[in-house]
């Protein structure tokens, strides 16, 4: 059973905010000390704060044999499938159609405490080089009924394009075809790197922002990964460079759900190192005289910014309890 959090506020922000990532970049650990981090995790006092194991679908036939080993789950596992993709639309499509055969091979049979319906993909280089309209809305048309999904969906996905070149164009030209393509299909969101191993990896606060904004008016779900492993910007001596808070991330995307925040005041919010500029209480929080109640907390984490990628979990957590956010 989940600890309580101590403040209610936060519960409601954190909860389910962390895919497990241990699989990549900086832990890259194997699959089977993952896996068994994720369960352990599942287990313990802060479990609410855990969402999905993030899995590459190549991975599913050695996950089988380690979920074959488990005589019983206790908790509900849910797998976030990291799609084979392709640099160009044939081989993408081509490894689609393969990662469906893998990830139905998986499931079938399965504990239905084991749920693996989310998937995670890079939209290929050569469509978002081409920058035509219709490259993108086959290839998102391609999934979704290829995976069955209709107006009724099964499947959820989250598309990520890159943040090099034209990056403006690149968040412009994705956010806006995904929100032609769910007029009918109602299945895509967008997917955001926040950072990596380099100090190139990590975008700066105009582009979240930029993004945070594009997807609140397209009305997408967002997903980040990377580079958020602590709640509150800093600066990292292991790369020489400023990363992100996943308090300031998330932050920015549920104040802008709820009020109508300058893009200018985003991204100070974003750049803001200071955690006493964030004030958590048991009815909501606030910043820079902006409040927000647990409803709109709620709603925002249920319907807009829903999770990030952390190869850690234990470095959030043990920052939260040292802020005493959490016991």
């Amino acid at each position: 059973m989940s600890e309580k959090i101590k403040i209610k506020s936060i519960g409601l922000f954190t909860e389910g905010i962390i895919d497990y990532a241990g699989l990549f970049p900086p832990a890259e650990l194997d699959l089977r000390t993952a896996f068994s981090n994720y369960m352990k995790y599942l287990s313990e006092n802060n479990s609410i704060i855990l969402s999905g194991f993030i899995c590459p679908v190549k991975l599913l036939p050695e996950l089988e044999i380690i979920c074959n080993e488990i005589s019983e789950f206790s908790f509900p596992v849910r797998i976030s499938l990291i799609l084979s993709g392709g640099k160009d639309e044939i081989t993408f499509k081509e490894n689609f159609i393969s990662d469906l055969k893998i990830r139905e091979n998986f499931i079938k049979g399965k504990s239905p405490f084991i749920r693996a319906d989310h998937f995670e993909y890079k939209i290929p280089e050569s469509i978002v080089m081409e920058d035509d309209k219709e490259l993108f809305l086959d290839l998102f048309r391609f999934i979704s009924q290829n995976s069955g999904n209709g107006s009724d969906s099964k499947f959820n996905f989250f598309a990520e394009t890159p943040l090099t070149g034209d990056w403006k164009r690149n968040i412009k030209t994705a956010t806006d075809l995904i929100e032609e393509h769910n007029e009918k299909y109602h299945d895509t969101g967008f997917k955001l790197r926040t950072g990596g191993v380099t100090a190139a990896a990590i975008p700066s606060a105009e582009q979240i922002a930029f993004a945070v904004r594009h997807c609140l008016n397209r009305n997408l779900q967002m997903k980040f990964t990377a580079g958020l492993h602590h709640p509150f910007r800093h600066f990292d001596n292991g790369i020489n460079a400023k990363m992100h808070g996943f308090i300031n991330v998330f932050s920015a995307g549920i104040i802008a759900k709820r009020h109508n925040i300058s893009d200018h005041e985003l991204i100070k919010l974003i750049e803001d190192e200071n955690a006493d500029n964030f004030n958590f209480t048991d009815s909501g929080f606030t910043w820079g005289g902006y409040e927000i109640e647990n409803e709109d907390i709620h709603f925002a984490r249920q319907t807009f910014v829903k999770s990030y990628g952390s190869c850690s979990f234990d470095e959030p957590v043990e920052d939260l309890k040292k802020l005493n956010l959490i016991n």
